[in-house]
């Protein structure tokens, strides 16, 4: 059986390039036949094609799907895999933390507009920090610094926040610190070394979802219901309040729209 670049391309849905560039890297070894000298392809070449494509879709570059067809043997053909097998397991890790977010979003946007300002008991877990006095003192250092710009680049499994200082319960906002933030589970996913941030229990808090329309965040209106509702809770803060970005949109009249929680981690209560 011989099939031309052409007929080979359509039924793996490759271009005649890539056949040609298959052949450049040594993959693919056609005859040419008749004046022009056109590529004929046979049985092994084929063959040769579906086991790039399987592998390719099992996560191998060119570079490596080469190396297995160039004098590998079992001991090799082990690791590649395993390599592949741990980067399969963190990329599923990745995309279930990802599906808990967006879960948790469409859970909140579902209860719209009843549970907007209303503060709730909420269990989260603990959270990590990296604080700044403002957003241009984080912006000044996203190059300077590889664990902020990390950070960045994986929202929204990290959130930027507003750190609200327990000392704002005295109405004293003027220590109000801004950053980005992560949960624990998150951080392991992201294999990220945590030691450098700055931890918050928020196992036990209390969240107030708020809504910010046209970039217009005042910090106290959120604060003011939350903190009136520890009161009426008898519950007492045990560490600095925190934001979490949960969506941003623009809505029917042209207006940036963002959802946040205000979260204000509370003290454990004694057993009854």
């Amino acid at each position: 059986m011989r099939l031309s670049i052409g007929v080979l391309a359509k039924a793996f849905n490759l271009s005649d390039e890539a056949l040609r560039y298959y052949e450049k890297k040594g993959f693919l070894h056609p005859r040419r036949e008749g004046s022009g000298g056109y590529r004929v392809f046979e049985k092994a070449d084929i063959q040769r094609i579906a086991n790039i494509k399987r592998l390719q879709n099992q996560d191998f570059s060119l570079d490596e799907i080469l190396s297995v067809y160039s004098g590998a043997g079992e001991a090799d053909l082990t690791g590649l895999y395993q390599q592949k097998v741990e980067r399969v397991r963190r990329e599923i890790a990745y995309r279930q933390r990802m599906l808990a977010h967006l879960e948790e979003t469409v859970a909140l946007l579902e209860r719209l507009p009843g549970s907007l300002n209303q503060p709730e008991r909420v269990g989260l877990d603990t959270v990590y920090l990296l604080e700044y006095p403002s957003i241009d003192a984080m912006w000044a250092r996203i190059t300077k610094e590889p664990l902020l710009k990390h950070l960045f680049q994986h929202l929204p499994l990290t959130s930027f926040t507003t750190i609200v200082p327990k000392a704002a319960a005295a109405g004293d906002l003027s220590q109000v610190r801004k950053g980005i933030l992560l949960r624990r589970q998150d951080a392991r996913v992201l294999e990220v070394d945590v030691s450098q941030m700055r931890a918050i229990d928020a196992r036990q808090a209390v969240s107030c979802l708020f809504r910010v329309e046209n970039g217009l965040f005042d910090v106290r209106g959120p604060l003011s219901l939350a903190l009136n509702y520890l009161e009426s809770q008898g519950l007492t803060l045990s560490d600095d309040l925190f934001t979490i970005q949960l969506v941003n949109f623009i809505d029917g009249s042209d207006r940036p729209v963002h959802y946040s929680r205000l979260l204000a981690p509370i003290a454990a209560q004694p057993a009854s």
